[in-house]
């Protein structure tokens, strides 16, 4: 099977990448598609065996040479870099050139709950699932929630401070996934049609309330560490009007009581947050200096 993975240096695609050269879910011919052929992270994909493809998901006829020949899509896209109308192109953009390609299977990685809560990044996400869907693939939609890797990302510096910063209830419970189990997912739905073909699949690994989270963070690191809740004005004019609105929604509605019930019933076994953390480089605990 070629499968093409756009977004093959970022987080989601590379674990895409990793799980399709794994051997564990079968043998694929790897297309990874980015913006930046020449890059050092690219360079690392090609010596891992993949073929490197340059193009901008919004470019309709570059997308349409690069989907050619192939048996499947996988599909990221992201609001932050220019917005959520740009978000909306990319992937409605990548489906139509993978639809007049003739490819058969379309994996995409949409956002937990992507048709329920009022956010644009979410209804960007929602309006390209409904074109994928009008287009007659073979698809599979993978619906993550709240990535673990963000309590690196964004919270990073105040963490060494000894702090958890989030606009949250310290009780109220916020699902939480490693962002390389949907990598995982995406493969063993290719791998495994006649299970994943025409699912959407909410993608969680675990659910904690900011002050489990802060209690994970402290073992881990071997330090204190303490949930803050800032007031959610002083949150949106740090963060934004679209963060503030989902920690908005996080707290009034959220993901439900049980996030976790679609990756048990496909048998997925994502990760948890504390194996999350003991294998991650970024929580490594630092030994004191002599």
């Amino acid at each position: 099977m070629k499968v093409l993975v756009a977004g093959a240096t970022g987080t989601q695609g590379g674990s895409v990448v990793d799980h399709l050269l794994s051997g564990e879910f079968g043998e694929y011919d790897v297309y990874g598609l980015t913006r930046t052929a020449d890059s050092e992270a690219a360079r690392a994909l090609e010596s891992a065996g993949v073929t490197v493809l340059e193009g901008d998901l919004t470019d309709a006829e570059r997308m349409r040479e690069c989907c050619a020949g192939m048996d499947a899509v996988f599909c990221v896209t992201t609001f932050f870099e220019a917005g959520t109308d740009a978000e909306k192109a990319q992937g409605v953009t990548l489906a139509e050139a993978a639809a007049d390609a003739g490819v058969e299977r379309f994996v995409y990685s949409s956002v937990g709950s992507a048709n329920e809560a009022p956010l644009a990044h979410f209804t960007s996400k929602a309006d390209v699932e409904g074109r994928i869907k009008a287009l007659n693939f073979e698809y599979t939609i993978i619906r993550p929630v709240f990535f673990m890797q963000n309590f690196a990302h964004f919270h990073g510096e105040e963490l060494s401070e000894g702090t958890l910063s989030m606009p949250l209830s310290g009780d109220r419970p916020l699902a939480i996934v490693d962002a390389t189990d949907i990598g995982k997912t995406a493969v063993m739905a290719l791998a495994d049609p006649e299970r994943f073909v025409g699912e959407t699949i909410e993608l969680a690994g675990d659910n904690r309330t900011p002050v489990e989270l802060a209690a994970a963070l402290s073992d881990m690191l071997g330090r204190e560490i303490t949930h803050v809740r800032p007031e959610i004005d002083d949150y949106r004019a740090m963060a934004g009007e679209e963060m503030a609105e989902m920690y908005t929604w996080f707290e009034e509605v959220g993901y439900g009581s049980n996030p976790t019930a679609d990756a048990e019933a496909y048998g997925i076994e994502p990760t948890e947050f504390a194996s999350y953390l003991s294998n991650s480089d970024a929580f490594q605990p630092v030994s004191p200096a002599a």
